[in-house]
């Protein structure tokens, strides 16, 4: 966890001293609000305070160097604008459902869940964090300590790393995985996403071949379902033909 954390820090710090000459200043919602064209943060806190469930859209806007962390059980929700980084703690939710976003981790049971046009550089799943890619263009994707991903569409551009406590299942049809060959020399996944279009995944070090599930689509378990029940009454029907 303590390598993720510090993998994520320095990722949300890029650029520093780009821009040491301009300090715009920091946000904390505790309530729900918006994020829009013509805003500029330094960075964004997001935090539930019960009874209420803090609610924050992005749509715009510029974050800068300390990107946004989302706490408690808050949700952020990112269509649109510049966010920096994106942190996921504490049980929170994101939606990232379109826009780019250079690096997006999440830990501490936070979900978040990407679909749509959305493009996403770097996802770090840290301990016991969950991700769910729906669509959208992943760059590369880091699954550590009890982290859990689970990949039903889009594209993974460079490749998907895992340490052996993580888990990662790919959804589809046609699945196939190897534990050699490919960019990196350690497989690929390969397959069809539920709308059949196809995918080439890249696996990178010995841990992501070991914990990579492949889960056919629902429709093949209710053709397997139909299959079983139809073989069952067949069954019956020559057992009571035989008494």
């Amino acid at each position: 966890m303590k390598k993720f954390l510090t993998i994520l820090l320095f990722c949300l710090c890029v650029g520093q001293y780009a821009f040491a000459d301009y300090n715009p200043p920091w946000k904390t919602f505790t309530s729900d609000g918006t994020i829009e064209d013509g805003q500029e943060w330094w960075g964004v806190g997001i935090y539930d305070t019960a009874p209420n469930h803090t609610t924050v859209d992005m749509t715009g806007g510029v974050i800068f160097d300390a990107g946004i962390a989302v706490h408690n059980a808050a949700t952020f929700n990112f269509s649109g604008g510049s966010p920096g980084g994106i942190g996921a703690y504490d049980q929170s939710t994101v939606n990232i459902t379109g826009g780019s976003v250079p690096t997006v981790g999440a830990g501490n049971n936070a979900v978040v869940n990407i679909s749509n046009d959305a493009s996403v550089f770097n996802v770090g799943a840290g301990g016991f964090g969950i991700f769910n890619i729906y669509g959208g263009s992943i760059g590369q994707l880091i699954a550590n300590e009890n982290s859990i991903v689970n990949l039903m569409g889009g594209t993974v551009t460079t490749y998907i790393g895992a340490e052996l406590s993580a888990t990662i299942n790919v959804f589809g049809h046609d699945l196939a995985k190897t534990n050699t060959g490919g960019t990196y020399g350690y497989g690929q996944v390969t397959g069809y996403w539920q709308d059949n279009s196809p995918f080439t995944i890249n696996l990178a070090g010995s841990g992501a071949y070991s914990v990579t599930n492949l889960i056919p689509e629902p429709a093949t378990f209710l053709l397997l379902g139909m299959g079983a029940f139809l073989l069952r009454k067949s069954k019956r029907r020559i057992k009571k033909r035989s008494i």
